[in-house]
């Protein structure tokens, strides 16, 4: 096998590890209390709620049961009393309060999709609330962390990308998370890079292989779409190595459709660029 090709697997399987132990594994949330506590009903004691089967509380016996849970951190049931709390109650602070409550514990447990699913509800059906901001935060690392999973396509990168982008819209003066945002970012964007690179190297090798034009042509294509859209966001490459690879995209664009072997020249030798400027 040759050396080009067991670097580009090599490459293939650092992406599909690096995460490596997930990142919500580590994330600590924090359920609360103050919020519960506002709607806390003092007729109805915690004990005597804790008595009660959950399916059968009343509003204020949730209520109460909730501050009660949380002050313990006993999850299943607060996820079980949140979820009473919402079909009981008319009040929309509150039954928004507790959506991103339960949207944060799927986050923390690593339950994302679901989490995904919360958030977007909450923000499109709550778009008033207090925590919208902290909500739109989330709702990006519920998509950011799945980004390195091997059953997902650049799709969700390309998703966490967009709502990282509105999020900066939206809040232009936010700076209590822009330094993680600008990580999230320069990695979605690294995640994208690397998926383009692999993809021109693959068609690259599979034209030496097959002597196919439309090989090259792919490899071009995946090329154009890594300079013109992807390359100013990589920072660990020069601004030497960015404007010959700036400058050899122009010449295959320059080149005739059959001039076929000027092309593979240029393609190979932007796949030796890339892997001695990026890699490295």
């Amino acid at each position: 096998m040759k050396k080009s090709t067991l670097i580009l697997i090599s490459l293939g399987f650092m992406l599909i590890t690096s995460c490596g132990k997930r990142p919500y594994q580590a994330y600590k949330t924090t359920y609360k209390t103050d919020r519960a506590v506002q709607f806390d009903d003092k007729s109805v004691s915690a004990e005597q709620a804790n008595k009660k089967n959950i399916k059968h509380m009343t509003l204020q016996e949730a209520r109460a049961a909730r501050v009660y849970f949380e002050q313990r951190n006993d999850i299943e049931l607060i996820e079980k009393v949140l979820e009473r709390i919402m079909k009981l109650s008319d009040n929309y602070q509150e039954r928004a309060d507790c959506l991103y409550e339960l949207a944060t514990i799927h986050l923390a447990m690593g339950r994302l999709e679901k989490a995904r699913e919360m958030f977007e509800k909450l923000i499109h059906e709550y778009p008033g609330v207090e925590c919208k901001k902290e909500a739109l935060y989330r709702q990006i690392l519920a998509h950011y962390w799945d980004c390195c999973d091997a059953e997902h396509d650049q799709e969700m990168t390309e998703k966490t990308l967009s709502l990282v982008k509105n999020f900066l819209k939206e809040f232009p003066s936010e700076t209590s998370y822009l330094e993680s945002l600008e990580t999230i970012q320069d990695y979605c964007y690294k995640l994208l890079f690397d998926a383009e690179f692999l993809r021109m190297g693959f068609y690259v090798q599979k034209y030496h292989i097959n002597q196919q034009p439309e090989s090259l042509t792919a490899a071009q294509m995946r090329f154009t779409y890594l300079v013109e859209r992807l390359l100013e966001f990589q920072k660990n490459i020069s601004s030497a190595a960015k404007d010959a690879l700036i400058e050899l995209c122009l010449e295959l664009k320059g080149l005739e459709a059959d001039n076929i072997s000027e092309k593979n020249d240029l393609l190979a030798k932007a796949v030796m660029l890339l892997r001695t400027n990026y890699e490295n």
